[in-house]
């Protein structure tokens, strides 16, 4: 064997230990460019690995890792700027910044979509498939994530089963649509004990929006005689239909009925943003309203109004 070809073989297998080194630490410049994968990157990621994340995460009225956020850099969604940073991962949301996930893919870097989670069983899958991409020390953040979030599931499920039965609720959003069947935040609703009048009520042809909001008429939702009802806050928020939705006349009528009134409860709208665990902590705070409300006589509502 010649001195050149035996040297090549060595610097090949030497490239080939450190590739195998890296894959087995995880990526060493991680970038993501979507509000739900920053904070996934921020919650299972080591801080050396992160190399940016998108503005968003910074603001606590979207995310639940803004102080965390603002201690990393941030980047714009912009493939050009991205690719700068020369990242080994880049982590991007199904939708929004399509066009820079797929320029940075022409381009060979590495891009792992995460879709937005609908459920428990998403969340855990989001949370798993992020600490596996991102190496062991992740990994192990992750399982311990997702113990919790079983553990807690587990525990709300029980008593919302134990419930003599499940009092009738609307969630409204912060711009004045309706939680409908199939999204998170009626994931929610449903595990923190409640029935969402929207599910069983109105006819969902032609309703139905992304992540489950409805558009349906105040006034014939309200005749559906919610026993509570839940408002989307963003505290801090710019003045907007979402300071102003309380104050809507067909709920400020609501007061008149007294003791029959429905509850009305606030809901902050950052923990329903992304698949993160504090997602539970909502159901945590309706079921014992749930319990509390389940105990009262039914009302009877107006039935069907669509």
């Amino acid at each position: 064997m010649s001195l050149r070809r035996a040297t090549t073989g060595a610097v090949l297998a030497l490239l080939v230990l450190a590739t195998s080194a890296d894959a087995a630490e995880g990526p060493m410049r991680v970038v993501s460019i979507n509000l739900c994968t920053d904070q996934l990157l921020l919650r299972l990621g080591n801080a050396d690995q992160i190399s940016g994340i998108g503005p968003l995460s910074r603001d606590p009225k979207l995310s639940v890792e803004a102080a965390r956020a603002a201690t990393v850099p941030q980047v714009a969604a912009s493939a050009e700027t991205v690719h700068a940073l020369e990242p080994d991962l880049v982590l991007a949301g199904r939708f929004g910044a399509t066009a820079a996930a797929a320029a940075l893919e022409r381009l060979g870097t590495r891009v792992e979509r995460f879709r937005p989670a609908a459920s428990i069983d998403m969340i855990r899958d989001g949370l798993l498939r992020a600490g596996d991409l991102l190496g062991p020390e992740a990994r192990i953040r992750a399982e311990a994530e997702v113990a919790g979030l079983e553990a807690r599931t587990a525990a709300l499920t029980a008593r919302a089963a134990a419930l003599p039965r499940r009092p009738r609720a609307l969630m409204l959003r912060a711009d004045g649509s309706m939680v409908g069947p199939g999204g998170l935040a009626h994931a929610m609703l449903v595990m923190g004990g409640f029935d969402n009048i929207l599910e069983h009520r109105f006819d969902p042809a032609g309703r139905a929006r992304r992540g489950g909001d409805w558009r349906v008429e105040l006034e014939a939702a309200i005749r559906a005689r919610p026993e509570a009802i839940l408002i989307e806050s963003m505290p801090g928020a710019a003045p907007a239909l979402v300071h102003r939705l309380p104050r809507h006349p067909a709920l400020a009528r609501l007061a008149a009925l007294g003791d029959m009134a429905p509850e009305m409860i606030g809901v902050p709208g950052n923990l329903l943003v992304c698949g993160l665990p504090d997602a539970l902590d909502i159901a945590e705070a309706l079921l014992p309203v749930a319990e509390r409300l389940s105990a009262r006589p039914v009302a009877a509502a107006e039935g069907d109004a669509s």
